[in-house]
């Protein structure tokens, strides 16, 4: 089954002028200029079906870094189904969740008293059919620390080294100054012992949203570590993003316990309240896809790390939405943007500055296949 996408504005980096785009069997065949469309479609697309996008964006599906309502809420449809309205394909939780939607990555919950205590075996704990977030399954070689509050760096050192050796990747969320002052104590410890290059096979993760000095951001760099930011209950960034990027950390974004808004992370990295760590709407996107994707090695497929843009031979997984306006925007957005003409040669994104209506997600799809369309869209 194929299916043409006209008349949209299509953010591809392979083709920053696209309007249009071809999907078959689940693939990206083809982006491109409309009148290019419809020729081929002349040619030989009589059964293809032809969606007018009616100007609307169509921009790689999002990745939610941390969600953690995925397994705590009782409602249903709090979760995936949530993140499916939100343009999300993706989904990494701290436990099995409950339900899942097109692709949920569960990382197993192991406190680090807990490993402390079973006899150096950490891979005991962490055990469970390997794949890609299907339902029902644990992904294997993933355990999280859920707030070490009140633990001793000693414990948070034992799991570390614990979870490096064994090749098992951590996800630690700190939740006090104290605790994240552990975990970086606990990487150094790491790399004396077994060198950083065991470190970076695994690439552990961190979750945090507050400050960060100059000589921890310099171990998570020379450690690998991934840094996923959430923002607070006010929708704010806390953490330096502009300086860990910088640095060459990799930062990604996650919901934590908060609905899913992506556009809304997205915002607050523009308007965050240090001017310094502001970064521009593209690397913001890029915190909010692909980033998210590349901090997996180990448990999203060849195929799916290739989820983050749109360009031919990677996999349908997009979302569509509605705004008032795109643009190529700067880092504030009380400054003017680059340009809002495609001939910028940049992927156009939402104008995201303040006074702005949020987009509206009109559609998401994953592999070729709609797992959330609308009912406003027709």
């Amino acid at each position: 089954m194929s299916t043409l996408y006209v008349n949209g504005t299509i953010h591809s980096t392979s083709d920053p002028y696209a309007t249009a785009l071809l999907v078959d069997s689940g693939t990206v065949a083809w982006v491109g200029a409309d009148d290019t469309a419809e020729s081929m479609r002349a040619r030989s697309g009589a059964g293809w079906e032809v969606v007018d996008l009616q100007g609307a964006l169509v921009a790689p599906a999002f990745v939610d870094s941390l969600d953690l309502t995925t397994s705590t809420s009782a409602d249903p449809d709090a979760g995936p189904l949530a993140a499916a309205r939100a343009g999300t394909f993706l989904s990494v939780t701290a436990g099995l969740p409950a339900a899942v939607g097109p692709r949920t990555i569960g990382y197993h919950l192991v406190q680090a008293d807990e490993a402390a205590g079973a006899a150096g075996d950490l891979a005991a704990l962490v055990t469970g059919p390997a794949g890609e977030g299907q339902p029902g399954e644990r992904t294997a070689g993933l355990a999280a620390v859920v707030g070490p509050r009140g633990l001793d760096g000693g414990a948070v050192a034992h799991l570390t080294a614990q979870a490096t050796a064994a090749g098992i990747q951590l996800y630690l969320l700190p939740d006090r100054a104290e605790d994240l002052d552990a975990v970086v104590s606990a990487l150094r410890a790491t790399a004396e012992s077994q060198g950083t290059g065991a470190l970076g096979m695994v690439r552990h993760r961190l979750a945090w949203n507050g400050p960060v000095d100059e000589e921890s951001m310099r171990t998570m760099a020379e450690n690998s570590l991934s840094f996923t930011a959430v923002p607070g209950a006010d929708g704010t960034l806390a953490a330096p993003i502009a300086s860990l990027l910088n640095r060459a950390v990799p930062v990604s974004f996650g919901s934590g316990e908060a609905p899913a808004d992506p556009w809304g992370t997205l915002r607050a990295s523009l308007e965050h309240p240090e001017d310094q760590q502001r970064i521009p709407a593209r690397s913001g996107f890029t915190a909010a896809t692909k980033a998210g994707l590349r901090a997996l090695p180990h448990a999203v497929g060849a195929r799916h790390q290739m989820a983050g843009r749109i360009a031919p031979s990677s996999p349908a997984t997009f979302g569509i939405w509605s705004a008032d306006a795109f643009s190529v925007q700067a880092p504030d957005g009380r400054v003017a943007a680059w340009s809002t003409d495609t001939r910028a040669g940049t992927p156009l994104l939402p104008v995201l500055e303040e006074g702005t209506a949020a987009p509206r997600c009109l559609a998401t799809v994953v592999d070729g296949t709609e797992v959330f369309r609308s009912p406003d869209w027709t």
